[in-house]
């Protein structure tokens, strides 16, 4: 069999869309009919860290700096509830060597946009920054959720309540789910294996996951969102290809020299924009524009 045959039978056989796609996650869980989902996923993975939400409302993704000169952030998505805490949530589909701090700049963001006009005594409502990833923070841990919050050293007591972090790295998550997994272990079950599924597993048989794993089905989509999930899957493979290639020349990811390679590559690939490919090599959209 052919390499082309076996992409083409891996296409055919796909029945889930992947949520690690920009396409697939903003779907199953950024839409106004997917809400529920997010709230059930936060309120189950994160019980205990977050406060119990009953209603979010979607806010807009793209926040500015101040000044002309500030970088734009750009989260996949960004949620309020009623008491006014932020949930900022990152999906990361290949490895990047700050997320933790690129989480810490994006937590400014929502902090700063809470500062009315005119006098203000500072009383900030807290922020929680949750980023999903598809790669190891840490690869001598075999922990695969980290909350982090900013505690007083000597009693290890919350000392600032306003900032919060929470990571979760999918390729650490290996259990097998039963009728009796926890709901946490079943959405990271679902996070981690949805794209490679055939069938919805009866472990998760309940309505919420029926409904999920329906919307989730990739036949149901129109031919225009196929069109889109297409593109995202091409970006999605793309991404890893270099990643790997990148890998394989001594790891130069994360070097000035690796990332004008990357944005290179995929400049050449011809099916991104220029601010998708700013995205994954960290490069500005002038210096890719005038690439050569």
């Amino acid at each position: 069999m052919t390499m082309i045959d076996i992409k083409n039978q891996s296409a055919q056989q796909e029945v889930f869309m992947d949520p690690f796609t920009d396409y697939g996650f903003k779907k199953l869980f950024g839409e106004e009919d997917s809400k529920a989902y997010l709230i059930d996923f936060l309120n189950s993975v994160f019980s205990g860290f977050i406060p119990h939400i009953s209603e979010l409302t979607y806010s807009k993704n793209e926040h500015l700096g101040n000044k002309q000169i500030d970088r734009n952030a750009v989260f996949d998505l960004y949620c309020k509830n009623p008491q006014g805490n932020s949930f900022i949530i990152e999906l990361q589909k290949v490895k990047q060597d700050y997320f933790k701090q690129r989480s810490l700049f994006y937590s400014t963001f929502a902090l700063q946009e809470q500062a009315p006009k005119g006098k203000w005594d500072f009383n900030l409502n807290p922020v929680y920054c949750i980023g999903i990833l598809n790669f190891n923070l840490d690869n001598n841990d075999k922990k695969y959720i980290t909350k982090a919050k900013i505690l007083d050293i000597e009693t290890h007591k919350t000392a600032i309540e306003e900032l919060n972090f929470a990571f979760i790295e999918c390729k650490k998550f290996t259990k097998n789910i039963s009728a009796n997994s926890s709901k946490q272990d079943k959405w990271l079950y679902v996070l981690s294996h949805l794209s490679s599924l055939q069938d919805m597993p009866k472990e998760l048989s309940e309505k919420l996951f029926e409904d999920f794993f329906a919307k989730a089905n990739v036949l149901k989509l129109s031919s225009k969102e196929r069109a889109k999930y297409n593109a995202s899957i091409t970006y999605y493979r793309d991404l890893h290809n270099i990643e790997a290639q990148n890998f394989n020349k001594g790891k130069i990811e994360g070097k000035i020299e690796g990332k004008i390679e990357m944005a290179k590559n995929l400049k050449e690939l011809g099916v991104l924009t220029l601010e998708q490919i700013a995205e994954a090599s960290g490069l500005s959209v002038s210096e890719i524009k005038n690439m050569k």
